[in-house]
């Protein structure tokens, strides 16, 4: 596998990586694992994910729901390695009612940072949150 430097970030991470918009739309959770587990053996370290993954796509939906980051975040704990991969998200898309719980505003991209991270590690603050411009 060839890797490549992410921006400024100095982290480097695989040329090919491994979208997970399809999770559980299309393949249910062992299937995800599953693809999850061959990807990291084949050296993929990339994960690309979104808040709103894991049910209907569409410029019109009216919240999202998180299913792809909850199936990644139990992988992860089942198999314990958190440390070979870097995970990227993506925020704008609803994931609430409110008027606040969409788009780009600070808050809006705090909340999604802290929500995705409960989601995929079990943790309340960034703490471990990196953004990467």
């Amino acid at each position: 596998m060839q890797y490549a430097h992410l921006g400024r970030s100095g982290l480097k991470v695989s040329r090919i990586g491994l979208g997970t918009m399809n999770f559980d739309m299309v393949i249910d959770e062992s299937q995800s694992a599953t693809l999850l587990d061959t990807a990291v053996d084949a050296g993929i370290n990339f994960i690309d994910t979104a808040d709103v993954y894991g049910g209907p796509q569409s410029p019109e939906m009216e919240k999202g729901y998180g299913i792809s980051e909850e199936f990644i975040g139990r992988w992860l704990k089942n198999h314990g390695n958190r440390e070979k991969v870097v995970l990227a998200t993506k925020v704008y898309q609803p994931m609430g009612m409110g008027p606040n719980d969409r788009h780009l505003s600070a808050y809006h991209i705090k909340r999604a940072c802290e929500e995705s991270l409960r989601r995929k590690l079990a943790k309340k603050a960034c703490e471990d949150c990196t953004l990467i411009t």
